[in-house]
């Protein structure tokens, strides 16, 4: 089959990959050149990973250092120690993805750079290729790595039930930037400082010292950020963290992170949406370049089994990511939206009384959000007596975690368009 993969994110990569190596004739276009394909920032990538999908481990990459949550109410993290051989590795992302490229083109697959895929081409309900600059290109499979503001997936009429935009509460706007530090005003270990709702703001903030001086640092809040917003933040941050340098080695740039349960319709009659187009940044910790990687392997997978390019056939890369992977985030979105509506005075409540355990704070840390148990409902109840309608409200929404993730296995296992869109509703229902 001939098959186009729309943009050179870390997922397609590993799609085209695999799906050269068997054969297929796969094109990837790039908007970026050679020189500039690839975030110039450092990502935490799970530890697994590189065995499990057969990707060399980028030189120079290390093990991550010990997270330490910062609440609003208070300057010392909480630390969030896991096993050293546990923690993910930290890989210089333009590195990670030159070497994808470089694996995927000795498979046989082609990469044109320099040039935006702008549209898809439908012929009624089937994707048959699509336009770049003002040429028309056609395939069998469009494999859309476009990022969260795909024009791909703004292609669709409305009909096809597939979400074009994100909702407000759905992303993070956010700044990375890699600048010089001063080592000697370095506090204690806290290398690694992770902010709930600095400033009051709704998102997540972050400080990290990397072992070659570099402050790595990223600033966020859900929805639209101003720049005065964004100003304010940056200032307070260096107020907290005098190590931060004001020469900026490399990043320096403002982006949208999906920050919301997965896409809940992620394939049609020759497309299949991927990584950010198909929101698959897990919503606490903003990382999404593993599972991205992941679901390249469900997909190629899917379209080497099903040697078609029906919705059928790829409808099993999607139940096969939400089976696998997927259905953590709808619990990850439940908690993220409830740690970032508390009011400070309630974050503090929530730790200072033991609502949250460590072992509860660490799963967060992790990206997998709360899932309630009887028991811990009962505890929880208990220990918050002083506040029990706070504590009550905690109860009722983190239990919408587990709902949420009950309704995500639960993704009709053959495509079946009613069942889908009554399946698509009761998530959309959960999360209003």
């Amino acid at each position: 089959m001939k098959i186009i993969v729309a943009g050179a994110g870390c997922g397609g990569l590993q799609a085209a990959k695999l799906l050269a190596a068997k054969g297929h004739e796969v094109t990837i276009y790039e908007k970026n050149t050679e020189e500039e394909v690839g975030f110039d920032w450092r990502d935490e990538i799970d530890y697994k990973l590189f065995a499990d999908s057969d990707i060399k481990l980028p030189k120079g990459s290390y093990r991550a250092d010990i997270t330490h949550f910062v609440p609003t109410f208070s300057d010392n993290g909480i630390p969030i120690d896991i096993p050293k051989e546990n923690r993910d590795w930290v890989v210089e992302r333009r590195v990670l993805v030159k070497e994808m490229i470089a694996d995927a083109l000795a498979k046989g697959a082609k990469i044109n750079y320099g040039m935006t895929v702008k549209k898809l081409i439908l012929k009624g309900e089937k994707v048959s290729g699509v336009l770049i600059g003002g040429e028309k290109i056609y395939c069998d499979i469009v494999i859309d790595a476009c990022g969260i503001n795909s024009p791909l997936r703004k292609s669709f009429p409305e009909e096809f039930g597939i979400t074009k935009e994100p909702g407000e509460n759905d992303y993070y706007s956010a700044f990375r930037g890699v600048f010089d530090f001063y080592p000697e005003r370095l506090p204690s270990k806290q290398r690694k400082k992770i902010y709930i709702k600095f400033m009051g703001q709704g998102g997540i903030s972050k400080c990290i010292c990397h072992p070659d001086e570099y402050a790595d640092i990223f600033v966020s809040k859900l929805g639209r950020m101003s720049r005065f917003e964004f100003e304010t933040m940056m200032r307070q941050l260096r107020i907290e963290n005098q190590i931060i340098g004001y020469e900026m080695y490399f990043g320096g740039k403002f982006i949208k992170i999906p920050s919301r349960y997965p896409l809940c319709k992620m394939v049609a009659e020759g497309y299949a949406a991927i990584g950010d187009s198909a929101f698959m940044a897990n919503p606490l910790t903003c990382q999404g370049v593993a599972d991205s990687i992941k679901a390249g392997n469900l997909l190629a997978a899917a379209i080497n089994e099903g040697g078609s390019a029906s919705v059928r056939s790829l409808w099993k890369y999607q139940t096969d990511f939400f089976k696998q992977i997927g259905w953590e985030y709808f619990a990850a979105d439940i908690t993220k939206r409830f740690i970032l509506s508390c009011k400070s005075e309630e974050i503090r409540f929530l730790l200072e009384g033991g609502l949250f355990t460590k072992d509860e704070l660490k799963l967060i840390a992790q990206g997998k959000g709360i899932i309630l148990s009887t028991s811990s409902i009962i505890d929880k109840l208990k220990r918050g007596r002083k506040k029990f309608k706070f504590v009550l409200a905690l109860v009722t929404f983190l239990n919408k975690g587990k709902k949420a993730t009950s309704l995500a296995k639960s993704i009709p296992a053959k495509y079946d368009k009613g069942k889908i869109d009554s399946w698509q509703k009761s998530i959309e229902k959960l999360y209003e």
